[in-house]
Protein backbone atom coordinates (compact mmCIF):
# COMPACT_ATOMS: atom_id res chain seq x y z
CA UNK A 1 0.00 0.00 0.00
CA UNK A 2 0.97 3.08 -1.12
CA UNK A 3 0.80 5.83 1.45
CA UNK A 4 -1.11 9.23 0.83
CA UNK A 5 1.75 12.13 -0.36
CA UNK A 6 0.86 14.69 3.21
CA UNK A 7 1.34 11.42 5.02
CA UNK A 8 5.03 10.84 4.36
CA UNK A 9 8.20 11.10 6.47
CA UNK A 10 9.63 13.56 4.18
CA UNK A 11 6.87 15.71 4.19
CA UNK A 12 6.43 15.11 7.91
CA UNK A 13 10.06 16.69 8.18
CA UNK A 14 9.56 19.11 5.60
CA UNK A 15 6.30 20.42 8.19
CA UNK A 16 8.72 20.33 11.07
CA UNK A 17 11.99 22.19 9.54
CA UNK A 18 8.96 24.92 8.50
CA UNK A 19 7.32 24.73 11.88
CA UNK A 20 11.11 25.33 13.96
CA UNK A 21 11.64 28.11 11.51
CA UNK A 22 8.63 29.78 12.10
CA UNK A 23 8.63 29.29 15.83
CA UNK A 24 12.74 30.17 15.79
CA UNK A 25 12.15 33.53 13.67
CA UNK A 26 8.70 34.63 16.01
CA UNK A 27 11.06 33.95 18.68
CA UNK A 28 13.60 35.94 17.82
CA UNK A 29 11.87 38.89 16.93
CA UNK A 30 9.70 38.94 20.03
CA UNK A 31 13.32 38.62 22.19
CA UNK A 32 14.63 41.52 20.21
CA UNK A 33 11.57 43.77 20.79
CA UNK A 34 11.51 42.95 24.48
CA UNK A 35 15.25 43.75 25.22
CA UNK A 36 14.83 47.05 23.02
CA UNK A 37 12.00 47.71 25.14
CA UNK A 38 13.83 46.85 28.18
CA UNK A 39 16.81 48.93 26.98
CA UNK A 40 14.71 51.61 26.26
CA UNK A 41 11.87 52.11 29.21
CA UNK A 42 14.37 50.50 32.47
CA UNK A 43 18.07 50.43 31.46
CA UNK A 44 18.56 53.32 29.86
CA UNK A 45 16.03 55.58 31.85
CA UNK A 46 16.72 58.97 33.28
CA UNK A 47 17.03 57.44 36.82
CA UNK A 48 18.83 54.68 35.37
CA UNK A 49 21.17 56.91 33.70
CA UNK A 50 21.91 59.49 36.23
CA UNK A 51 22.60 56.56 38.76
CA UNK A 52 25.25 55.05 36.37
CA UNK A 53 26.73 58.23 35.62
CA UNK A 54 27.24 59.16 39.42
CA UNK A 55 29.14 56.11 40.12
CA UNK A 56 31.57 56.04 37.06
CA UNK A 57 32.27 59.69 38.62
CA UNK A 58 32.62 58.56 41.88
CA UNK A 59 34.70 55.61 40.54
CA UNK A 60 36.17 58.57 38.23
CA UNK A 61 37.13 60.88 41.33
CA UNK A 62 38.54 58.02 43.62
CA UNK A 63 40.82 56.91 40.98
CA UNK A 64 41.92 60.99 40.68
CA UNK A 65 42.22 61.46 43.51
CA UNK A 66 44.44 58.11 44.93
CA UNK A 67 46.99 59.02 42.46
CA UNK A 68 46.93 62.20 42.38
CA UNK A 69 46.48 62.86 38.58
CA UNK A 70 46.35 66.06 36.56
CA UNK A 71 43.55 66.99 34.79
CA UNK A 72 46.16 67.18 32.07
CA UNK A 73 47.58 63.50 32.78
CA UNK A 74 46.16 62.31 29.06
CA UNK A 75 47.85 58.70 29.69
CA UNK A 76 46.80 58.38 33.45
CA UNK A 77 43.66 59.33 32.37
CA UNK A 78 43.17 56.37 29.28
CA UNK A 79 44.79 53.90 31.87
CA UNK A 80 41.47 54.18 34.22
CA UNK A 81 39.00 54.53 30.72
CA UNK A 82 40.86 51.02 29.63
CA UNK A 83 39.79 49.39 33.14
CA UNK A 84 36.17 50.83 32.35
CA UNK A 85 34.88 49.71 29.02
CA UNK A 86 32.25 51.51 26.99
CA UNK A 87 32.62 54.96 28.60
CA UNK A 88 33.47 58.57 26.85
CA UNK A 89 35.58 61.15 29.22
CA UNK A 90 35.11 64.75 28.48
CA UNK A 91 36.54 67.36 30.69
CA UNK A 92 35.93 70.75 30.67
CA UNK A 93 37.85 73.98 32.67
CA UNK A 94 35.94 76.68 32.28
CA UNK A 95 34.90 76.79 28.52
CA UNK A 96 38.48 75.28 27.61
CA UNK A 97 38.70 71.40 26.77
CA UNK A 98 41.04 69.60 28.74
CA UNK A 99 40.24 66.13 27.33
CA UNK A 100 37.96 64.09 25.35
CA UNK A 101 38.58 60.62 24.62
CA UNK A 102 37.69 60.70 20.93
CA UNK A 103 39.23 57.76 19.96
CA UNK A 104 36.85 55.78 22.06
CA UNK A 105 33.66 57.71 19.86
CA UNK A 106 35.65 56.03 16.99
CA UNK A 107 36.14 52.97 18.53
CA UNK A 108 32.28 52.84 18.72
CA UNK A 109 31.60 53.79 15.16
CA UNK A 110 29.40 56.43 16.38
CA UNK A 111 29.70 60.21 15.73
CA UNK A 112 30.15 63.50 17.41
CA UNK A 113 28.07 66.83 16.26
CA UNK A 114 29.15 69.87 18.75
CA UNK A 115 26.25 72.82 18.13
CA UNK A 116 27.20 75.87 19.93
CA UNK A 117 24.01 78.23 20.28
CA UNK A 118 26.09 82.04 19.45
CA UNK A 119 23.63 84.37 21.50
CA UNK A 120 23.64 81.99 24.56
CA UNK A 121 26.97 80.51 24.55
CA UNK A 122 25.70 77.43 25.45
CA UNK A 123 27.37 73.83 23.95
CA UNK A 124 25.69 71.14 23.12
CA UNK A 125 27.35 67.74 22.09
CA UNK A 126 25.51 65.32 20.95
CA UNK A 127 27.12 61.26 20.42
CA UNK A 128 24.49 59.32 18.01
CA UNK A 129 25.46 55.62 17.85
CA UNK A 130 24.59 52.83 15.33
CA UNK A 131 21.57 51.84 16.94
CA UNK A 132 20.03 55.21 16.66
CA UNK A 133 20.27 56.77 20.33
CA UNK A 134 22.04 60.16 21.03
CA UNK A 135 23.76 61.26 24.25
CA UNK A 136 22.95 65.18 24.35
CA UNK A 137 25.67 67.17 26.83
CA UNK A 138 25.07 70.51 27.87
CA UNK A 139 27.28 73.06 29.12
CA UNK A 140 26.34 76.56 29.35
CA UNK A 141 29.67 78.86 28.76
CA UNK A 142 31.31 81.20 30.75
CA UNK A 143 30.90 85.06 30.31
CA UNK A 144 34.47 85.58 29.00
CA UNK A 145 34.12 86.93 25.45
CA UNK A 146 36.91 85.50 24.47
CA UNK A 147 35.72 81.90 25.71
CA UNK A 148 32.92 82.68 23.99
CA UNK A 149 34.77 83.05 20.30
CA UNK A 150 37.03 80.02 21.18
CA UNK A 151 33.84 78.07 21.76
CA UNK A 152 32.45 79.63 18.37
CA UNK A 153 35.40 78.26 16.69
CA UNK A 154 34.28 74.65 15.64
CA UNK A 155 35.50 72.81 12.52
CA UNK A 156 33.24 73.04 9.24
CA UNK A 157 31.23 69.73 9.91
CA UNK A 158 30.08 70.47 13.26
CA UNK A 159 28.92 73.42 12.07
CA UNK A 160 27.06 72.59 9.54
CA UNK A 161 24.56 71.43 12.19
CA UNK A 162 24.14 74.21 13.95
CA UNK A 163 20.84 74.90 13.72
CA UNK A 164 19.79 72.20 12.28
CA UNK A 165 19.53 69.50 15.26
CA UNK A 166 16.34 68.58 14.80
CA UNK A 167 17.73 66.53 12.02
CA UNK A 168 19.45 64.31 14.75
CA UNK A 169 15.98 63.93 16.63
CA UNK A 170 13.07 62.41 15.04
CA UNK A 171 11.93 59.46 16.47
CA UNK A 172 15.61 59.17 18.38
CA UNK A 173 16.37 57.75 21.58
CA UNK A 174 17.35 60.88 23.70
CA UNK A 175 19.44 60.36 26.89
CA UNK A 176 20.67 63.78 28.70
CA UNK A 177 24.05 63.77 31.07
CA UNK A 178 25.55 66.22 32.98
CA UNK A 179 28.64 67.39 34.30
CA UNK A 180 30.61 66.93 37.68
CA UNK A 181 33.20 68.85 39.64
CA UNK A 182 35.80 66.70 40.22
CA UNK A 183 39.13 67.45 42.04
CA UNK A 184 42.40 67.17 40.29
CA UNK A 185 45.67 67.89 41.54
CA UNK A 186 45.95 70.62 39.71
CA UNK A 187 42.31 71.99 40.38
CA UNK A 188 38.37 71.59 40.17
CA UNK A 189 37.79 70.59 36.30
CA UNK A 190 34.04 70.09 35.09
CA UNK A 191 33.92 66.07 34.36
CA UNK A 192 31.27 64.55 32.37
CA UNK A 193 31.49 60.91 31.82
CA UNK A 194 29.09 59.21 29.57
CA UNK A 195 28.38 54.92 30.12
CA UNK A 196 28.32 53.28 26.62
CA UNK A 197 27.22 49.66 28.12
CA UNK A 198 23.85 49.47 27.03
CA UNK A 199 25.54 48.95 23.79
CA UNK A 200 27.29 45.89 25.18
CA UNK A 201 24.38 44.24 26.79
CA UNK A 202 22.05 45.03 23.43
CA UNK A 203 24.98 43.09 21.92
CA UNK A 204 25.31 40.34 24.26
CA UNK A 205 21.56 40.19 24.21
CA UNK A 206 21.29 39.85 20.33
CA UNK A 207 23.58 37.10 20.42
CA UNK A 208 21.50 35.19 23.37
CA UNK A 209 18.54 35.42 21.38
CA UNK A 210 20.25 34.27 18.37
CA UNK A 211 21.54 31.57 20.08
CA UNK A 212 18.24 30.73 22.20
CA UNK A 213 16.20 30.75 18.46
CA UNK A 214 18.46 28.43 16.93
CA UNK A 215 18.47 26.31 20.15
CA UNK A 216 14.58 26.42 20.04
CA UNK A 217 14.89 25.58 16.10
CA UNK A 218 16.74 22.18 16.87
CA UNK A 219 14.91 21.75 19.52
CA UNK A 220 12.28 20.90 18.05
CA UNK A 221 14.18 18.98 14.68
CA UNK A 222 15.53 16.49 18.06
CA UNK A 223 12.00 16.17 19.59
CA UNK A 224 10.45 14.94 16.13
CA UNK A 225 13.52 13.04 15.56
CA UNK A 226 13.18 11.28 18.99
CA UNK A 227 9.45 10.87 18.73
CA UNK A 228 10.16 8.67 15.22
CA UNK A 229 13.00 7.31 16.85
CA UNK A 230 11.12 6.27 19.81
CA UNK A 231 8.74 4.27 17.81
CA UNK A 232 11.57 2.36 15.84
CA UNK A 233 12.89 1.58 18.96
CA UNK A 234 9.36 0.51 20.35
CA UNK A 235 8.75 -1.66 16.81
CA UNK A 236 12.23 -2.86 17.49
CA UNK A 237 11.91 -4.23 21.33
CA UNK A 238 8.31 -5.76 19.93
CA UNK A 239 9.44 -7.20 17.14
CA UNK A 240 12.68 -9.37 19.38
CA UNK A 241 9.92 -9.63 22.01
CA UNK A 242 7.97 -11.82 18.91
CA UNK A 243 11.38 -13.40 18.27
CA UNK A 244 12.62 -14.23 21.68
CA UNK A 245 9.26 -14.45 24.27
CA UNK A 246 5.99 -14.96 22.44
CA UNK A 247 4.61 -14.72 19.12
CA UNK A 248 1.43 -13.80 19.61
CA UNK A 249 2.75 -10.04 21.25
CA UNK A 250 1.06 -6.97 20.25
CA UNK A 251 2.70 -4.92 17.54
CA UNK A 252 1.99 -1.46 17.87
CA UNK A 253 0.44 0.34 15.06
CA UNK A 254 -0.24 4.21 15.34
CA UNK A 255 0.38 6.67 12.47
CA UNK A 256 -0.27 6.84 8.84
CA UNK A 257 3.26 6.76 7.78
CA UNK A 258 6.08 4.21 6.67
CA UNK A 259 7.06 3.08 10.05
CA UNK A 260 3.00 2.49 9.93
CA UNK A 261 3.20 0.27 7.19
CA UNK A 262 6.36 -1.65 8.79
CA UNK A 263 4.54 -1.80 11.48
CA UNK A 264 1.57 -3.40 9.94
CA UNK A 265 3.80 -5.43 7.81
CA UNK A 266 5.43 -6.95 10.49
CA UNK A 267 2.18 -7.63 12.03
CA UNK A 268 1.07 -9.08 8.81
CA UNK A 269 3.93 -11.19 8.86
CA UNK A 270 3.46 -12.35 12.58
CA UNK A 271 -0.28 -13.52 11.61
CA UNK A 272 1.23 -15.44 8.84
CA UNK A 273 3.33 -17.19 10.68
CA UNK A 274 0.46 -18.10 13.57
CA UNK A 275 -1.55 -19.05 10.90
CA UNK A 276 1.71 -21.47 9.43
CA UNK A 277 2.61 -23.21 12.98
CA UNK A 278 -0.98 -23.47 13.50
CA UNK A 279 -1.42 -25.43 10.29
CA UNK A 280 1.60 -27.39 10.93
CA UNK A 281 0.59 -28.16 14.17
CA UNK A 282 -2.70 -29.67 13.47
CA UNK A 283 -0.82 -31.47 10.68
CA UNK A 284 1.24 -32.73 13.12
CA UNK A 285 -1.47 -33.95 15.40
CA UNK A 286 -3.57 -35.30 12.08
CA UNK A 287 -0.28 -37.54 10.73
CA UNK A 288 -0.16 -38.53 14.70
CA UNK A 289 -3.68 -39.74 15.17
CA UNK A 290 -3.76 -41.08 11.33
CA UNK A 291 0.15 -43.60 12.27
CA UNK A 292 -1.90 -44.38 15.79
CA UNK A 293 -5.44 -45.38 13.64
CA UNK A 294 -3.26 -47.11 10.56
CA UNK A 295 -0.79 -48.81 13.15
CA UNK A 296 -4.11 -50.70 14.51
CA UNK A 297 -5.85 -51.21 11.16
CA UNK A 298 -3.13 -52.61 9.53
CA UNK A 299 -2.08 -54.60 12.34
CA UNK A 300 -5.40 -56.66 12.13
CA UNK A 301 -5.56 -57.71 8.76
CA UNK A 302 -1.86 -58.55 8.61
CA UNK A 303 -2.45 -60.60 11.12
CA UNK A 304 -5.01 -62.34 10.17
CA UNK A 305 -3.17 -62.84 6.34
CA UNK A 306 -0.20 -64.13 8.40
CA UNK A 307 -2.33 -66.80 9.97
CA UNK A 308 -3.81 -68.19 7.23
CA UNK A 309 -0.73 -68.25 4.85
CA UNK A 310 1.13 -69.98 7.73
CA UNK A 311 -1.33 -72.62 7.11
CA UNK A 312 -1.03 -73.20 3.46
CA UNK A 313 2.40 -73.02 3.98
CA UNK A 314 2.50 -75.59 6.80
CA UNK A 315 -0.77 -77.50 5.07
CA UNK A 316 -2.26 -77.70 7.61
CA UNK A 317 -5.60 -77.85 5.78
CA UNK A 318 -8.34 -81.06 5.21
CA UNK A 319 -9.30 -80.35 1.56
CA UNK A 320 -9.08 -78.21 -1.18
CA UNK A 321 -12.21 -76.03 -0.46
CA UNK A 322 -11.03 -75.17 2.98
CA UNK A 323 -7.34 -74.29 0.72
CA UNK A 324 -9.79 -72.30 -1.07
CA UNK A 325 -11.15 -70.42 1.28
CA UNK A 326 -7.65 -69.77 2.83
CA UNK A 327 -6.88 -68.17 0.08
CA UNK A 328 -9.80 -65.95 -0.38
CA UNK A 329 -9.69 -65.11 3.01
CA UNK A 330 -6.00 -64.06 2.36
CA UNK A 331 -6.91 -62.23 -0.91
CA UNK A 332 -9.74 -60.26 0.83
CA UNK A 333 -6.97 -58.85 3.70
CA UNK A 334 -4.30 -58.03 0.62
CA UNK A 335 -6.84 -56.01 -0.72
CA UNK A 336 -8.31 -54.20 2.63
CA UNK A 337 -4.10 -53.07 2.88
CA UNK A 338 -4.25 -52.12 -0.61
CA UNK A 339 -7.45 -49.38 -0.05
CA UNK A 340 -5.81 -48.57 3.11
CA UNK A 341 -2.06 -47.63 1.64
CA UNK A 342 -4.75 -45.93 -1.52
CA UNK A 343 -6.04 -43.87 1.04
CA UNK A 344 -2.87 -42.96 3.09
CA UNK A 345 -1.02 -42.15 -0.06
CA UNK A 346 -4.10 -40.36 -1.25
CA UNK A 347 -4.13 -38.16 1.82
CA UNK A 348 -0.23 -37.45 1.83
CA UNK A 349 -0.47 -36.31 -1.75
CA UNK A 350 -3.83 -34.07 -1.12
CA UNK A 351 -2.03 -32.51 2.24
CA UNK A 352 1.44 -32.14 0.93
CA UNK A 353 0.02 -29.80 -2.16
CA UNK A 354 -0.58 -26.20 -1.74
CA UNK A 355 -3.60 -24.76 -3.45
CA UNK A 356 -1.03 -23.22 -6.18
CA UNK A 357 -1.24 -27.01 -7.21
CA UNK A 358 -4.72 -26.23 -8.00
CA UNK A 359 -6.58 -25.87 -11.72
CA UNK A 360 -8.84 -23.62 -10.45
CA UNK A 361 -12.13 -23.48 -12.91
CA UNK A 362 -15.27 -22.03 -13.04
CA UNK A 363 -18.70 -23.83 -14.08
CA UNK A 364 -22.53 -23.13 -13.55
CA UNK A 365 -23.24 -24.89 -10.17
CA UNK A 366 -26.44 -26.81 -11.10
CA UNK A 367 -25.42 -28.74 -14.75
CA UNK A 368 -21.94 -29.47 -13.10
CA UNK A 369 -23.13 -30.65 -9.77
CA UNK A 370 -25.84 -32.83 -11.70
CA UNK A 371 -23.57 -34.60 -14.01
CA UNK A 372 -20.87 -35.33 -11.63
CA UNK A 373 -23.68 -36.56 -8.76
CA UNK A 374 -25.59 -38.51 -11.74
CA UNK A 375 -22.92 -40.31 -12.56
CA UNK A 376 -22.31 -41.71 -9.04
CA UNK A 377 -25.95 -42.49 -8.69
CA UNK A 378 -26.41 -44.56 -11.90
CA UNK A 379 -22.95 -46.77 -10.94
CA UNK A 380 -24.94 -47.12 -7.46
CA UNK A 381 -28.24 -47.87 -8.54
CA UNK A 382 -27.02 -50.29 -10.49
CA UNK A 383 -26.41 -52.17 -7.17
CA UNK A 384 -29.42 -51.81 -5.39
CA UNK A 385 -29.10 -48.32 -3.91
CA UNK A 386 -31.84 -45.75 -4.23
CA UNK A 387 -31.49 -42.22 -3.75
CA UNK A 388 -33.79 -38.84 -3.77
CA UNK A 389 -32.42 -35.82 -5.52
CA UNK A 390 -33.16 -32.24 -5.53
CA UNK A 391 -30.67 -30.31 -7.36
CA UNK A 392 -32.30 -26.35 -7.45
CA UNK A 393 -32.38 -24.41 -10.57
CA UNK A 394 -30.91 -21.27 -9.29
CA UNK A 395 -28.40 -19.53 -10.86
CA UNK A 396 -24.74 -19.87 -9.28
CA UNK A 397 -21.26 -20.54 -10.35
CA UNK A 398 -18.65 -22.31 -8.64
CA UNK A 399 -14.73 -22.23 -8.83
CA UNK A 400 -13.94 -25.32 -8.24
CA UNK A 401 -10.53 -27.70 -8.94
CA UNK A 402 -12.22 -30.77 -10.88
CA UNK A 403 -10.05 -33.31 -9.54
CA UNK A 404 -10.40 -32.32 -5.96
CA UNK A 405 -13.98 -32.26 -6.88
CA UNK A 406 -13.61 -35.70 -8.04
CA UNK A 407 -11.81 -37.23 -4.73
CA UNK A 408 -14.28 -35.43 -2.11
CA UNK A 409 -17.39 -37.12 -4.43
CA UNK A 410 -15.20 -39.97 -5.17
CA UNK A 411 -15.22 -40.68 -1.36
CA UNK A 412 -18.73 -39.86 -0.03
CA UNK A 413 -20.20 -42.16 -2.58
CA UNK A 414 -17.48 -44.86 -1.51
CA UNK A 415 -18.11 -44.25 2.04
CA UNK A 416 -22.14 -44.46 1.03
CA UNK A 417 -21.16 -48.01 -1.43
CA UNK A 418 -19.68 -49.05 2.14
CA UNK A 419 -21.65 -48.43 5.12
CA UNK A 420 -25.36 -47.19 3.87
CA UNK A 421 -28.16 -49.22 4.32
CA UNK A 422 -29.80 -50.15 0.74
CA UNK A 423 -33.30 -50.45 1.87
CA UNK A 424 -33.00 -46.88 3.13
CA UNK A 425 -33.10 -44.06 0.64
CA UNK A 426 -29.99 -42.03 0.20
CA UNK A 427 -30.84 -38.04 0.29
CA UNK A 428 -28.97 -35.41 -2.12
CA UNK A 429 -30.11 -31.68 -1.94
CA UNK A 430 -28.24 -28.77 -3.22
CA UNK A 431 -29.25 -25.51 -1.87
CA UNK A 432 -28.12 -22.43 -3.37
CA UNK A 433 -28.11 -19.12 -1.48
CA UNK A 434 -26.65 -15.66 -2.76
CA UNK A 435 -23.07 -16.29 -1.43
CA UNK A 436 -22.81 -20.20 -0.80
CA UNK A 437 -23.92 -23.62 -2.78
CA UNK A 438 -24.50 -26.10 -0.24
CA UNK A 439 -24.47 -29.93 -0.43
CA UNK A 440 -25.50 -32.16 1.49
CA UNK A 441 -25.66 -35.79 1.74
CA UNK A 442 -27.52 -37.92 4.03
CA UNK A 443 -27.82 -42.00 4.14
CA UNK A 444 -29.01 -44.44 6.81
CA UNK A 445 -26.13 -46.44 8.32
CA UNK A 446 -26.11 -49.87 7.76
CA UNK A 447 -26.00 -52.17 11.33
CA UNK A 448 -23.58 -54.50 10.13
CA UNK A 449 -20.92 -52.05 8.49
CA UNK A 450 -21.47 -49.48 11.79
CA UNK A 451 -18.90 -51.99 13.53
CA UNK A 452 -16.15 -51.05 11.45
CA UNK A 453 -13.36 -49.44 12.05
CA UNK A 454 -11.98 -46.73 10.30
CA UNK A 455 -9.26 -44.37 10.02
CA UNK A 456 -10.96 -41.58 8.67
CA UNK A 457 -8.40 -40.85 6.01
CA UNK A 458 -11.22 -40.25 3.29
CA UNK A 459 -12.67 -37.53 5.23
CA UNK A 460 -9.91 -35.60 6.45
CA UNK A 461 -8.51 -35.49 2.82
CA UNK A 462 -12.22 -34.20 1.57
CA UNK A 463 -12.13 -30.89 4.55
CA UNK A 464 -8.17 -30.37 3.03
CA UNK A 465 -9.78 -30.06 -0.70
CA UNK A 466 -12.30 -28.30 0.52
CA UNK A 467 -10.52 -25.13 2.39
CA UNK A 468 -7.98 -25.11 -0.70
CA UNK A 469 -11.09 -24.18 -2.72
CA UNK A 470 -12.02 -22.20 -0.81
CA UNK A 471 -15.04 -24.35 0.91
CA UNK A 472 -15.81 -26.72 3.76
CA UNK A 473 -16.62 -30.55 4.44
CA UNK A 474 -17.94 -31.39 7.69
CA UNK A 475 -19.79 -34.98 8.78
CA UNK A 476 -21.99 -35.35 11.72
CA UNK A 477 -23.54 -39.04 12.46
CA UNK A 478 -26.55 -38.61 14.56
CA UNK A 479 -27.61 -42.33 15.74
CA UNK A 480 -28.03 -44.56 12.58
CA UNK A 481 -28.37 -40.94 10.42
CA UNK A 482 -25.01 -40.13 8.61
CA UNK A 483 -25.21 -36.89 6.93
CA UNK A 484 -22.31 -35.11 4.96
CA UNK A 485 -22.22 -31.56 4.41
CA UNK A 486 -19.83 -29.78 1.32
CA UNK A 487 -20.13 -25.80 0.87
CA UNK A 488 -18.32 -23.73 -1.79
CA UNK A 489 -18.70 -20.16 -2.47
CA UNK A 490 -21.18 -19.00 -5.10
CA UNK A 491 -19.18 -16.90 -7.66
CA UNK A 492 -22.49 -14.93 -9.37
CA UNK A 493 -23.30 -13.69 -6.00
CA UNK A 494 -27.63 -13.35 -6.73
CA UNK A 495 -29.92 -11.24 -4.56
CA UNK A 496 -32.90 -13.36 -5.48
CA UNK A 497 -32.01 -17.00 -4.10
CA UNK A 498 -33.26 -17.92 -0.80
CA UNK A 499 -31.66 -20.18 1.96
CA UNK A 500 -33.79 -23.07 3.69
CA UNK A 501 -34.28 -21.95 7.31
CA UNK A 502 -34.64 -25.69 8.76
CA UNK A 503 -32.21 -27.93 8.79
CA UNK A 504 -31.56 -31.28 6.03
CA UNK A 505 -32.64 -34.39 8.76
CA UNK A 506 -35.84 -31.73 9.65
CA UNK A 507 -36.85 -31.94 5.72
CA UNK A 508 -35.97 -35.10 5.04
CA UNK A 509 -37.92 -36.60 7.44
CA UNK A 510 -40.97 -35.51 6.40
CA UNK A 511 -41.36 -37.55 3.66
Amino acid sequence: MKMPFKRTLRVKLFVIILLGLILSISAFFAGTFALNSYMKNVYMSDTNTQKRSARQIQSFASYVTSHSIKATDTQALRAWQEQHDNVYILIYNNNDIVFDSDWMIEKKGAYKYVITNSETGEIIILLQDNYGNIRKIKRKASSSSESQKKSDAVTADEGAYYGNSSMLRGDLNEFDYDFYPVLFKDGVFDVCIVDYSDDTIKDVGEIAIFVICCILFIGVIIVYFGREIGRMRRLTNEVMDIKDVDINGPITIHGQDEICMLAENVDTMRQTIIEQLSREREAWQANSDLVTAMAHDIRTPLTVMAGYLELMQNKEYSSQEELDEYIRISAEKAEQLRTMSDKMFRYFYVYSKGGDDLNMEMFPAGPFLDQMLGEYVVLLGENGYQFDIDISDKEAEIYVDLQGMKRITDNVFTNIRKYSDKSKSIDIRVYIDRRKVRIYFRNYINPESSKAESTHIGTLTCQKMAEEMNGSFTTCRKGKVYEATLILPNMLDNDDSHVPTQGLTAILSRK
